[in-house]
Formats: structure tokens, sequence, C-alpha cells
């Protein structure tokens, strides 16, 4: 993907001390062309201590005042909107509150008196006009996790106010699904006058995230659309340009933060298959295959491709043509339903059943999921099966290449083709995918549409890429974000991040 993370003039350190865990950020453009930052202090990812903090910047993001402390009490996930009348409403969920002020941030008053109390992550406060507000939040219904997203399902909501933000009320609900975790949701007037909202997707097997659609001004909203990325706490806007901007963190198999700039055609055309490449040994593309060089350790290349949301319904065909050369301990690796492991002169299913190959040839493994059974057949002929739970979440994610993604992998291989087929008829929906070694990497399309901000790979998925964006007085943007930092000695999972913040303009993206 394009990438600005090691261009060290794009990125600002905002604010990073020892023993405070800094995170959750926000940013909004003031009537002076300054910048405002909100964040918290917490102490650790689940903060005991959560301080309220704000800084502001007056060069577009370059330099930053130092932290100023709004408030010592609880705090989660703030978020700002600028009103038409040049007030900043800052929306909390932790406790319930709006916290408003008349200066751009020099003083701000707190009314308890807003209560949201029945859904939490709250979004950007949209305007409609100038008295009616939306936001949306969500909350997990029910106390008992189901397998098949291994936790409690969710509920995203839109709330109302009809008195610029005095009072809200729950005013419909965005999305429910059984098998998909939809929640952060992020708001957008589109220019047609329709409202999307694009939800994080949380159930961890590389399910996209998802966009639903209004155009009834927020009463009725559109089945969930899949959408091309894959991440966590999306911040979707308009930018100038009349283009849509999302800031998010990326868990695709490369983490960190990233951003996408394009139209809504393109953001509802489904599932793209995500990577990550060796950094030490890039796949090499020769006239027999895509050949792959991993040495021990965490330094892997592995594709995720498109999961099953509710596998007690869907089948999944999974093809490859592949010659393994040399493997350490993991394989090389195929996931539908299980992993199945290959090695050069077997392949494994979870270390039970095993089918031997002829070393030194290419080999055709073909894969097939439904009802709970996956079965291998391997050159048309050798044939093993597998029961696997039929509402697991384990069940549901397809991937080819390292099946660790931080441990030793070690791998000589080369890939010829990967075909997918997954028919959902729960969904309607039928997703394939078919690749061949000419067509370059597998994830092409998002090596080409992603901008990556900032890359965090090595740090835990929770200490990095909860972000908002503005618009700079010269027309670029401004992202800030929390970054773990997970590359550094120091660096301790769930107790270190740091405030961030990466400028970034249109033409990056090409």
């Amino acid at each position: 993907m394009p990438s600005i993370s090691d261009d060290a003039s794009r990125h600002v350190v905002i604010d990073h001390r020892q023993g405070h865990y800094l995170c959750f950020p926000d940013v909004r453009t003031m009537d002076d062309g300054s910048l405002l930052v909100v964040y918290n202090e917490y102490d650790r990812h689940v903060g005991n201590r959560r301080r309220l903090m704000q800084q502001r910047s007056k060069d577009g993001g370059r330099t930053w005042s130092g932290p100023r402390m709004i408030r010592a009490r609880r705090s989660h996930c703030p978020r700002l909107s600028a009103l038409s009348d040049g007030q900043i409403l800052l929306m909390d969920d932790v406790p319930p509150n709006a916290t408003w002020s008349t200066d751009e941030g020099e003083h701000w008053v707190t009314d308890d008196r807003v209560k949201i109390t029945g859904h939490g992550l709250l979004d950007r406060p949209l305007a409609l006009d100038t008295e009616t507000l939306l936001t949306t939040g969500h909350c997990h219904r029910g106390q008992a996790a189901h397998p098949a997203i291994r936790q409690a399902p969710t509920e995203q909501m839109l709330y109302r106010s009809d008195d610029r933000g005095a009072t809200w009320k729950m005013h419909a609900p965005i999305a429910r699904h059984r098998n998909l975790v939809l929640c952060e949701g992020s708001l957008c007037l589109l220019p047609d006058g329709r409202l999307a909202c694009l939800m994080r997707e949380n159930s961890m097997v590389y399910e996209p995230m998802y966009l639903s659609l209004s155009d009834d001004g927020g009463n009725t909203w559109s089945d969930p659309i899949p959408t091309p990325l894959i991440g966590h706490r999306p911040t979707l806007g308009l930018t100038p340009g009349g283009k849509l901007l999302v800031t998010y963190r990326n868990v695709g198999p490369d983490w960190g933060t990233a951003a996408w700039l394009g139209e809504l055609d393109e953001l509802t055309s489904g599932f793209r298959v995500h990577g990550r490449i060796s950094q030490a040994s890039p796949p090499e593309f020769t006239t027999e295959g895509m050949r792959v060089r991993n040495g021990p350790g965490p330094d892997v290349t592995r594709f995720a491709l498109r999961p099953m949301t509710d596998p007690r319904s869907a089948t999944a065909e999974l093809e490859a043509t592949l010659r393994v050369d040399r493997a350490g301990q993991n394989g090389c690796g195929l996931r539908l339903g299980c992993w199945w492991r290959v090695f050069p002169d077997r392949v494994e299913s979870e270390g039970e059943h095993v089918l031997p190959l002829k070393s030194g040839q290419f080999n055709h493994f073909r894969l097939s999921y439904s009802g709970g059974v996956c079965e291998l057949t391997v050159n048309d002929r050798d044939r093993i099966a597998m029961t696997v739970p039929p509402d697991g979440a384990e069940t549901r994610g397809i991937m080819v290449g390292a099946p660790l993604p931080f441990e030793d992998n070690e791998v000589d291989c080369v890939w010829r083709d990967v075909k997918l087929n997954v028919n959902e008829p729960r969904e309607l929906r039928e997703h394939q995918f078919t690749w061949d070694h000419t067509q370059g990497l597998p994830d092409r399309w998002m090596r080409d549409s992603v901008l990556e901000l900032k890359n965090d790979r090595h740090a835990a998925w929770a200490d990095f890429g909860y972000s908002g964006w503005c618009v700079t007085p010269d027309g670029d943007f401004f992202c800030a974000y929390h970054h773990g930092g997970g590359e550094e000695p120091d660096y301790a999972p769930g107790l270190s991040s740091r405030i961030m913040g990466t400028r970034f303009s249109r033409d990056d993206f090409k």
C-alpha cells in the first residue's frame, strides 16, 4: 500500500509521557485556523485513572501547546463537533455528558443532564440543521456470548437531539446482526442527502467494516453492506473535494493507522484481500509463481481472504496450487474451517490427519466446507475430512500463507494460483476471488488504495489506531491517533501508548 509510515517529516508526537497511557483522540479545525485535539490520559488501556486532556496547534499540527486538563473525572473516547454558531460540542460516554465551549476550547462547561445511558462509544455529533443533531453509539444485548462471535451480539443505535444537544433520545436502530459485531459507528451526511454509518466489525476473523445507509433522515436503515476495509473505530467524513475520507485502525494482517479516500461506490464494493509481506524477504515473482521465503521468526507473509459470516449455512471452496520446498515446524498454511499445514512431503490438519505428498512438485489443493465438515482433496484423488464447529468463530476465517502472525513460520514455497468461492444464503451473498501469480500480489487493491499513515504491526491491537481527522487551513489533512510503538524497547502491551499526528494529502493516495 502507499505508505508514509517512515517519513519522519509527516509525523509529530503530540503527547508522550512515561507512566501514562495516552489514547483515543479526536481533532478539529477551529474558526481561527488552529487545530484542537482532545484525548485521554489513562494509566492503562482499560484505565482506572482517566483524565480528559486537550492541546492546541497554531501551525497546522506541526507543533503543539502542551497538555492541559479539561477535567479530572472519568472519560472515554471523546468526540468533537463544531456547530454553526461557533460553539464546540464535546460528547463523551463515561459518564454520559456533553461539554461545551464558546471560545474554541479555552473554557469548557459540562452538562451532566445530557443522558445517553443505553449506548457507548459515541460518534461526533452530526448537524442536520441549526437545531437537529445526530450521534450514534453501540451496546451489547444480553450477557451470554455465543460462539460465532465470542461475545454477546451488538446493537448500533441512532440518537437524535432537536434542541442543539441539550437532550437526546433513541431514534432508530442502525444495525443488529447475530454473527457480526457491528459497533463504533461513524456518521456522515452524503451530498445526495442520505445518511451513511460506517461500523467496526469485531468478531476478529477479518470481517470488513460494514456500512448502512438511510434515505429518510435516519428513521430506517439498509442492511449492513460489506466494505473493502478491515478496521476499527472509523472516522468517516466528506472532504471539501466531495470524496469520502476514512481514518481507522487497520486490523488486517499488517496492523497500523490507515486512511482511505474515495467514492461511495467503491466503499460499498465488498471485501478485498488484505495481506502482510515479509519485510526482510518480500515475495519474488518468477515464471513458476510467487515465491515466498520466510526465515525463522515473526517476519511473515500471509493473506486474509473473505471469511464466512455464518458457517451454519455457508458453503465455501478454497483451491490453491503450490509447491513447498522447505518448511519449519508450522509449515505453509491454508485455512478453511481450520488450518491445513503443508510441508514438502505431507499436509497435516491440526496435527491429526496427514496426507503424504511427493516432494519437489506442485500440488493442487481443494478445500470444501459445508455444515461443519471441511474436506481436503489433493490432486483430485487423495482425500481427508475434518469436523469443525458449525457455529464457531474459529471456523469462519479463511487465509493463505503463514499460519501464525508472530511466531516461527520458516518456509520456502511457490504459489501459482488461489481461488475462493463463499456462498452465504442467509446473507443473499456470494463472494468469488480468483488470483494467479501473473497478477502480482493477491492484495493489490489494498496496496493501491489504502494509505498507511503509521505502521504498528508489533503492538497489541488495542494500543493503536483510534483516530480523528480534520482539514488544515492549507487544504491538507491532519490525523490524530494513539500509537503503541510496538518495536520500541520500552513498549509494554496494554500499558504503552502516545498521541501522534500525521499530515497527509490527496496526492499521497496515488
